[in-house]
């Protein structure tokens, strides 16, 4: 399945009209701080993906807010594993699942006459000292430039899995890619946006699989995973599964859907020298605090202390005038509190 790293594209668009994504557009959606939550379901259902061509009108209201993953753009060059992904123009952190595991990844990707995929990089929480790699070689092409209605292309590359440095899994595939439909595409909350229909048809000799993805320039997206390896292009047609999300934000503000749950997310980067990003999910409004702790104790900084509206929120935490050192967030919303442990490095 096509990874949800891969669509989030971050420009406007207020006509109706054929759209054309290009290079300059995905550089400048990816600046440091813009961040989407990206929305995941893997239950089996039937949904309309519309005809080939233009006019159409694609109606995604009924999707599942399902597991949310937040993607937040990084500086490459801020991220523990760069070294692993040299050349890398763009990085995308994220705490999800990996495996069935909640894990740390972290997305890397390039621009070089289209929009390409190096690989990821992979720390389980519950095995922390563990790294796993994942790396496409060539980098595996997800959007060539211009992209627009009928692009198309065709690549082969071979992927490597490796756990602590030992190969643990490669194979290599084909893609075969066509941009066969535009059309508008209404998401949960009623928010609509024009987008590109994608059909992406990847191979590895033996299973194929298709994914049928909405792409918009506002950053917008749905990605619909086929069952079977010939599905129709067009009506309705089953998927065991899809993700997607609304516009991209480039600070700290509400979401428009709202979470299903309170979560506090692992700092990032971290270590981190000086300042480091801590993200929250509310589903209610609530009166939120967020505060920093030394390893004694000591409270160092109140980062939050107010009433917030339900929704997705980020914040920065400066550790200029602090020693290196452990040191605690603690997030209290409601009834729910966690903690964090975050190390400043200098």
């Amino acid at each position: 399945m096509k990874s949800i790293f891969f669509f989030l594209l971050f420009c406007s668009v207020t006509s109706f009209a054929q759209i054309t994504i290009t290079s300059s557009d995905v550089a400048s959606q990816f600046s440091v701080g813009n961040s989407a939550t990206v929305h995941e379901d893997d239950a089996s259902s039937t949904i309309d993906i519309g005809s080939q061509g233009g006019g159409n009108n694609w109606d995604f209201t009924s999707l599942q807010v399902g597991s949310a993953t937040v993607l937040t753009s990084v500086d490459p060059a801020t991220t523990p594993y760069i070294s692993e992904f040299t050349g890398a123009d763009f990085a995308l952190h994220s705490m999800g699942m990996y495996g069935g595991e909640q894990a740390e990844i972290w997305g890397y990707t390039q621009l070089n006459g289209s929009f390409d995929f190096m690989g990821s990089a992979i720390t389980l929480v519950s095995q922390p000292g563990d790294l796993i790699t994942i790396k496409d070689n060539p980098p595996s092409q997800d959007l060539v430039f211009p992209f627009t209605y009928s692009s198309s292309w065709m690549q082969t590359f071979t992927e490597t899995v490796m756990y602590n440095g030992s190969q643990i899994f490669q194979s290599t595939y084909s893609i075969d890619v066509l941009v066969d439909a535009y059309g508008t595409m209404t998401l949960p909350g009623g928010a609509s946006f024009e987008a590109l229909r994608e059909r992406y048809v990847e191979t590895d000799g033996v299973n194929t699989s298709v994914d049928y993805n909405f792409i918009s320039k506002s950053g917008a997206q749905v990605n619909l995973y086929a069952i079977g390896s010939n599905p129709p292009v067009s009506g309705v047609i089953d998927v065991d599964g899809y993700s997607w999300n609304l516009q991209i934000v480039s600070s700290v503000e509400q979401l428009n859907i709202l979470p299903e749950d309170f979560s506090l997310s692992q700092n990032y980067p971290n270590p981190f020298n000086p300042s480091t990003k801590i993200e929250y999910s509310i589903p209610e409004a609530s009166f939120v605090q967020l505060k920093v702790y030394d390893i004694l104790g000591n409270e160092v900084a109140e980062l939050v202390n107010e009433e917030q509206s339900a929704g997705s929120y980020r914040t920065d935490f400066n550790g200029a005038s602090l020693a290196s050192g452990l040191y605690i967030a603690k997030f209290q919303a409601g009834n729910y509190s966690n903690t964090i442990k975050m190390s400043l490095l200098k």
